[in-house]
């Protein structure tokens, strides 16, 4: 339109140099856009970078400074943490927060990849021929594991804004319960510290009924229990003998195989929202909890079993997303 560049970079209120340079490259090469290769050369070659993949993925621990340092050293590569963390994104590793698995030796992986191997043919109606149990502890006051809010700066410490912890909890009971398809057995309150007596009492007292109740008309139904040692005591077994009550060969360290876990931390969750006063208090609250799990859940639960077993073979024995 005749202006001059003084004039357009009055008009755009920028610096007469970008219009004068614009000018002349649109001059030159008939265009204003990037032109390939123009900006500044990556520090790494692709060789370089799949050395890096590899050396994070040999220790995933390793911070981005520490891959820095390293990558330094075996690659003559020269950047910044920064750079490497773009790397490692552009390759799909991300850094997160690792998830807490119970620790699995070598024994206790065969043995659970051996147990997958023998149940992985078993259907949804064999899963539904098992009852589940297991005991689990709630506490008075539990700790948040991740409790996030909002505040301003300087406010970190005021009470709104803390996660109040208290020693041991506060407090806490033991309750054993087992399901089923069928629906849900009965629960009750292990006072101290259980042993193989303590332990036979509440499967005369709540496995029977519970199994009466599940499985009226047949006795065609298997046990499913943990290696705690008062489970595996010499007493019990004799005692499973007597009642003719078959047992799974329960692999240890797997509290994922356990669908009754996924119960537990239903109801453990909604705990969030309920404040008892006292264990009375408490263990009332956990009663009117378990009854309100429905069949369908119990159902879906057991549903899941099939798919269990498969995740334990793909991950060879190692703990699954359950």
């Amino acid at each position: 339109e005749g202006y001059s560049e003084r004039r357009v970079a009055s008009i755009l209120k920028i610096s007469k140099t970008p219009v004068h340079k614009n000018k002349v490259k649109q001059h030159t090469l008939g265009t204003t856009k990037l032109q390939t290769g123009r900006g500044r050369k990556r520090l790494s070659t692709d060789r370089d970078d799949r050395q890096l993949i590899r050396m994070s993925l040999s220790n995933r621990r390793m911070t981005s400074s520490d891959l820095q340092k390293e990558w330094q050293t075996a690659a003559g590569v020269k950047c910044t943490a920064r750079t490497v963390r773009n790397r490692l994104l552009g390759a799909g590793l991300k850094s997160c927060k690792a998830r807490k698995k119970p620790f699995i030796n070598e024994k206790q992986r065969r043995a659970r990849l051996r147990f997958a191997k023998d149940h992985k043919d078993w259907t949804v109606e064999d899963w539904s021929k098992v009852i589940f149990s297991d005991e689990s502890n709630f506490q008075l006051c539990p700790t948040p594991g991740r409790l996030m809010v909002r505040r301003r700066p300087g406010e970190a410490y005021k009470p709104q804004c803390l996660a109040p912890t208290v020693k041991c909890g506060g407090g806490s009971v033991m309750i054993w319960g087992c399901f089923s398809k069928a629906g849900i057995g009965q629960i009750c309150l292990c006072e101290g510290r259980m042993n193989q007596a303590k332990y036979k009492v509440v499967l005369e007292e709540n496995l029977l009924p519970s199994a009466l109740t599940m499985f009226p008309n047949s006795e065609d139904w298997f046990f499913q229990q943990d290696n705690a040692p008062c489970h595996t005591a010499r007493s019990i077994k004799v005692w499973m003998e007597d009642h003719q009550i078959k047992t799974l060969s329960w692999p240890a360290q797997s509290p994922d195989l356990n669908p009754i876990e996924n119960l537990w931390n239903v109801i453990k969750r909604k705990m969030d929202g309920h404040k008892p006063s006292n264990k009375a208090e408490l263990l009332e609250f956990l009663r009117q909890e378990w009854h309100k799990v429905t069949q369908h859940q119990c159902e879906r639960l057991v549903e899941s079993m099939p798919r269990r077993m498969k995740a334990v073979l793909e991950n060879q024995g190692y703990s699954t997303k359950y």
